[in-house]
């Protein structure tokens, strides 16, 4: 009996002593950086520990990143913890934890790992490992893209006796998105450790047998585990990893077309083209591509056009004027199709008329529309028959209170290809309303049918701005019965920054074939000034720069406005509306400037230059070695630095059809008869798309078949010759060769013909 007490007592004594073991955190005030990879300005490592989650260590690269921290003792560490603000671009991803008594000294690391944010904030991670004793703490990361922006940053301890055990992190290779189809995958763990490493499923459709992972042909998450063993001279550990399991036979292609029901296709002649622009989406598109579209006009069927691999098209020449049933298809690499359908009129003229898009919409910050407004309206469509169209823009108060400042903004419109389009650049008067007007016909080709808008008003409060915008349609004949246009150039550039002065890249533009005129289209304005700018730039700074083509200056733009009086007439401004501006000023439209390169209409591709002016240097930029904070300039860091806000748009003209992103391809080459876009022949590509490595399946190919691959461009790459189908089906299409894109695969016999789209990973 006293032997079964004595026991008891020990255990009650374990047992007491475990449960004063717990995991509290290192004060934070005994922190210091030891060492650190870089920082961006005043973002500096310390703002990691003082407890003001608003402020953030930020880094000044993309790549990977290192801070050391001093804990001011030895600790017996077990976790660190991360929080940022951001819930986006910037937080930590691949991670390793060193811990040791002598920096430098780092050994095989303690834990290694993708960070995992708390799925209800999203902003904090803690991650936990054996306990190691020791005074520094390394941090080694990626961040999930750009530099990265870190909050806060504590350390956990044990405060329990360590172990003395040696920590033994796993690396564990990740797994791609995989289909229910898919086979086997090896996992593969690794550690400098001494334990075994095992898997097993921690959740979703699979199964684990050894280091071969089967899935059970069903969708879902699944969550794998490896796991090392421990020892008496090392700490056990483990490692997940995640991915998706995607059934590819249960989506459908997506299908969106500009043609719209609300207007009639109004047409100067009976030998007008209309372009039917079709945007496709498809879910998975790592595995799943679309095939092909069909547009059907009348009970007859045309196989749409490819301008990329998600937008195609149809050069429509109407056969009467009536109404014409459309039903466009679109078809999967899985089979699945999706069509829509749409009854349209077709008129002989047209008549003047305006239409609104924006009605009283509202931007004012962090309300609905904070900086940001997007909405879909419908244009009229035509081909020929107005020779204007005038955008009308009413600025007004929302309940009397607009915004003091004067703010940079843009109004653009939806491409058929996704790609936004700017056709107002705009700067908002100082706390009145305004109205304003401005020449949109070089737009007008695309400013039709169903189509997205974007407003973008750089507002940060003190009030908002309610905006209606009208387009007036001028019926007359115009110059050219077609246009289309490029996008050259889209951004902020840095201006005076000495490690980058020529901070805009060349562009090689396609002319469309049968250009008859080519306009280049640029608004340019300025921004930044004061005393950490050397003469105000770029806001207050008049400068010169140059239009290049094909390596050779063509043209000087000069982008000084007067701004009093007001180009818009925008009257009862307060603050300094009057100073004159770099290519703006408050309350008006800045007027894009239009130069002719008509020159080079026939050379069939020219490469585009912008270069700022070259002896204007930013002496209060931080890239500026010699500026020195409180001595040469008031601050090198301040971070408003001179730059420009670009748009640039290249806009092509002619009597022949012209299609948006066709580039160099004659649009009549595939404004075919319905007769002749019949075809007969049906075959399948898989895998598509492809690595570089394909077969074909046929169904009704005959014999002597003729084989050509075409990139989007109508360039030929490849020829085949095959004598059989067998051969054909046999036959190990290797296109590895090819640069990454979306290219046709023809096939051509006495029975007929067919082509499929292959995409090329």
């Amino acid at each position: 009996m006293k032997y079964y007490l004595s026991l008891i007592a020990l255990f009650s004594f374990v047992q007491y002593n475990f449960a004063q073991c717990d995991t509290v955190e290192i004060a934070p005030s005994s922190y210091a950086v030891q060492s650190i990879s870089s920082e961006n300005g005043n973002n500096t490592g310390n703002l990691l520990f003082d407890g003001d989650s608003d402020t953030r260590w930020r880094t000044s690269g993309a790549n990977s990143h290192e801070i050391v921290i001093d804990l001011g003792a030895s600790e017996n560490v077990t976790a660190i913890s991360l929080e940022t603000r951001w819930s986006g671009t910037g937080k930590v991803a691949d991670f390793e934890v060193y811990v040791s008594n002598v920096p430098g000294q780092w050994g095989l690391g303690d834990q290694f790992g993708m960070a995992n944010y708390s799925s209800t904030s999203g902003k904090t991670d803690t991650i936990y490992f054996g306990d190691v004793s020791g005074r520094f703490v390394r941090l080694k990361c990626t961040s999930t893209a750009g530099d990265l922006q870190l909050s806060e940053l504590r350390f956990l301890k044990n405060t329990c006796t360590s172990s003395n055990k040696q920590n033994q992190p796993l690396k564990f290779d990740a797994i791609d998105k995989q289909e229910t189809n898919a086979s086997p995958i090896t996992l593969f763990a690794s550690s400098q450790g001494t334990g075994t490493i095992s898997y097993s499923i921690v959740s979703g459709p699979a199964t684990v047998s050894g280091s071969l992972l089967s899935l059970t042909k069903q969708a879902g998450d699944v969550t794998v585990r490896a796991s090392i063993s421990g020892s008496t001279t090392h700490h056990a550990n483990t490692r997940d990893i995640s991915f998706k399991v995607v059934d590819l036979s249960t989506y459908d292609p997506i299908v969106t077309t500009r043609l719209t029901e609300d207007y009639a296709i109004e047409l100067a002649d009976s030998s007008n083209f209309y372009p039917i622009y079709i945007h496709t989406e498809i879910p998975e598109s790592g595995f799943l591509s679309v095939k092909g579209v069909e547009v059907d006009i009348d009970g007859e069927v045309i196989s749409a056009q490819p301008i990329d691999a998600r937008t195609f098209y149809v050069a429509w020449n109407p056969d009467a004027y009536e109404t014409h049933e459309i039903k466009i298809t679109a078809e999967g690499s899985n089979g699945n199709k999706t069509s829509i359908s749409k009854t349209v009129e077709v008129i002989e003229g047209g008549t003047s008329k305006t239409v609104t898009s924006l009605k009283d919409v509202v931007i004012e910050f962090q309300k609905e529309n904070s900086r940001n407004y997007y909405g879909t309206y419908t244009l009229p469509q035509f081909t020929g028959v107005y020779d204007k169209v005038i955008a009308k823009l009413e600025v007004e108060c929302p309940n009397g209170n607009c915004d003091d400042w004067d703010r940079w903004a843009h109004f653009d419109f939806k491409a058929p290809d996704g790609n936004w389009i700017q056709f107002i650049r705009y700067m908002t008067p100082y706390n009145v309303g305004c109205t304003h007007e401005i020449d949109v016909t070089e737009y007008a080709s695309l400013l039709q049918g169903e189509l997205d808008f974007h407003v973008f008003i750089d507002t940060w409060g003190t009030g908002g701005w309610q905006l209606t915008v009208d387009f007036e349609y001028v019926k007359g004949q115009p110059a050219y019965t077609y246009t289309t246009l490029e996008e050259v150039w889209d951004g902020r550039f840095d201006f005076g920054n000495m490690n980058n002065l020529e901070s805009v890249d060349d562009q090689i533009i396609e002319i469309p074939s049968n250009t008859e005129q080519i306009d280049l289209v640029m608004s340019t304005s300025g921004h930044g000034w004061g005393a950490n700018n050397t003469g105000n730039a770029a806001e207050f700074y008049r400068a010169k720069h140059d239009i290049m083509v094909n390596d050779k200056k063509e043209l000087e733009q000069d982008l000084w406005n007067d701004c009093d009086p007001n180009p818009d007439n925008c009257l009862n401004q307060q603050g300094t509306w009057y100073h004159d501006r770099a290519g703006w000023c408050p309350g008006a439209i800045a007027p894009p400037q239009d130069f002719n390169l008509s020159k080079f209409k026939d050379e069939g591709a020219i490469k585009l230059g912008y270069k700022f002016q070259s002896t204007y240097r930013d002496f209060c930029h931080p890239n500026n070695p010699n500026c020195v904070t409180g001595t040469t300039c008031a601050d090198c860091n301040a971070g408003y630095n001179p730059h420009y806000n670009v748009d640039v748009v290249a806009v092509f003209h002619s009597n022949d059809p012209l299609v948006y992103g066709l580039g160099r391809n004659s649009v009549r080459e595939f404004a075919t008869s319905i007769e002749e876009e019949k075809t007969n022949y049906t075959f399948e590509v898989f895998p598509n798309p492809t690595n570089g490595l394909f077969s074909v399946q046929a169904a009704n190919v005959g014999t002597q078949i003729t084989g050509a691959l075409f990139s989007i461009d109508g360039t030929q790459h490849q020829r085949f010759y095959f004598e059989t189908v067998e051969e054909l089906e046999t036959f190990n299409f290797n296109v590895s060769n090819l640069e990454s894109g979306v290219y046709f695969l023809e096939l051509d016999g006495a029975e007929g013909k067919g082509f499929q789209q292959i995409v090329v990973q």
